[in-house]
């Protein structure tokens, strides 16, 4: 007598919550940042190039303060960019000319620490741009002109 009643108890109990966890399901359109169904298929977003050429375009300002700079231009034609074939450099790899004032229009010399080795040698400023810093678009992003997924609220200073 005493294990069915607490079989019907467990019984009511279970039943209860399984109402309780009915009534609180989400909808799953609310399931995530992007608010279409789960089930659907949405159609991509589609980023238009800058149109500019290389010395043509404005550059938008950074999306925080210690990200490295935005390519203002397009580059489709530069791709892949390789230590073979880097044609970023042939423009922007320019020693002679970092910390001096460059007029508008050209092209912004590679910073220095784009030739300082700095697990090997972090002192030293070499005359070449070090290996590991061939590959710009590791860490520079062309500008698009693409709606954000997510509202951006950062202000950088």
């Amino acid at each position: 007598m005493r294990i069915e009643k607490i079989i019907i108890a467990l019984a009511v109990v279970l039943g209860l919550v399984g109402i309780a966890i009915a009534q609180s399901a989400n909808d799953d359109k609310d399931l995530g940042l992007d608010k279409h169904s789960v089930f659907d298929t949405p159609d991509p977003i589609v980023a238009v190039d800058t149109a500019a050429e290389p010395g043509e375009s404005q550059l938008l300002g950074k999306y925080f303060s210690e990200a490295p700079p935005l390519i203002p231009h397009q580059i489709k034609e530069f791709l892949p960019i390789t230590i073979e074939n880097n044609q970023c450099a042939e423009c922007h790899d320019q020693p002679d000319m970092i910390g001096k004032k460059i007029d508008e229009g050209d092209p912004t010399p590679a910073p220095a620490s784009h030739y300082t080795d700095l697990r090997r040698d972090p002192g030293k400023v070499t005359g070449k741009l070090i290996g590991a810093r061939y590959v710009c678009t590791q860490c520079h992003a062309p500008q698009e002109d693409a709606k954000p997924l997510v509202e951006n609220t950062y202000r950088s200073e």
